[in-house]
């Protein structure tokens, strides 16, 4: 998922340029919104069932009409957030504020804070740099994916790696899929956007194929190559 987070100082215009980019892409994927909301804090309202819920205890609240679902959680991050947009499948996630939030972006006016790939760009200049943009996943939309292209009936794991670098990664990916009866590996390195450059980071290793037994020995013989 390309994260096109956006931050500015007020009245430079983020909301304007979220909008558009969301008409413009959703011709090219399934885009997906999270708005810093600041000082605004979204009012629920009063006396709906799903209010009342949330305010009698529950930890999260969904309604859902015949065109949509709103749900209402008590985790106040960003991080949860976009995990939740790409194990949904969204291709785009468009990040609105968070200006202090360590994931480069656009950077609209006189703003400071997190990393700015492009200042004060037009929505066709931005389309035209997405490869700049950082790649969010999780371990759930790695092992969906190969799932997916490995075809049906199918035997797919997953084995999380708290601290590895990127060189390693590519070489449990390689030794995993050497491993008789299977037919698809993925390596992954997970976002972390407080890791500095070259340190190690948490990354996952999925694996497809034919029998439990030969995605087991694909995992331990990943787990091999660094223990």
């Amino acid at each position: 998922m390309i994260v096109i987070h956006i931050f500015g100082t007020s009245n430079t215009g983020k909301t304007y340029l979220a909008e558009t980019l969301c008409r413009q892409l959703a011709s090219r994927g399934s885009v997906e919104t999270i708005k810093h909301l600041g000082h605004h804090v979204f009012t629920l309202e009063e006396g709906k069932d799903t209010t009342v819920h949330f305010q009698s205890g529950a930890s999260g609240s969904t309604g859902i009409d015949s065109e949509k679902s709103v749900t209402i959680l008590r985790i106040a991050d960003l991080n949860p957030a976009l995990d939740a947009a790409a194990n949904r499948g969204a291709d785009f996630c468009i990040v609105e504020g968070f200006k202090t939030a360590p994931i480069p972006g656009v950077a609209l006016g006189d703003v400071t804070g997190a990393e700015a790939l492009l200042r004060d760009p037009t929505p066709e200049e931005i389309l035209s740099n997405l490869s700049r943009f950082p790649i969010w996943t999780t371990p759930t939309r790695v092992l969906g994916n190969l799932l997916r292209n490995a075809g049906p009936e199918m035997i797919g794991a997953l084995l999380i790696f708290d601290s590895i670098s990127g060189e390693e990664i590519c070489r449990v990916e390689a030794a995993a899929r050497t491993c008789p009866g299977v037919v698809g590996t993925t390596g992954s390195l997970l976002p972390d956007p407080d890791s500095s450059s070259g340190r190690k980071q948490r990354g996952c290793l999925a694996v497809a194929g034919r029998t439990a037994t030969a995605v087991a020995a694909a995992l331990q013989k990943g787990a091999e190559e660094v223990g």
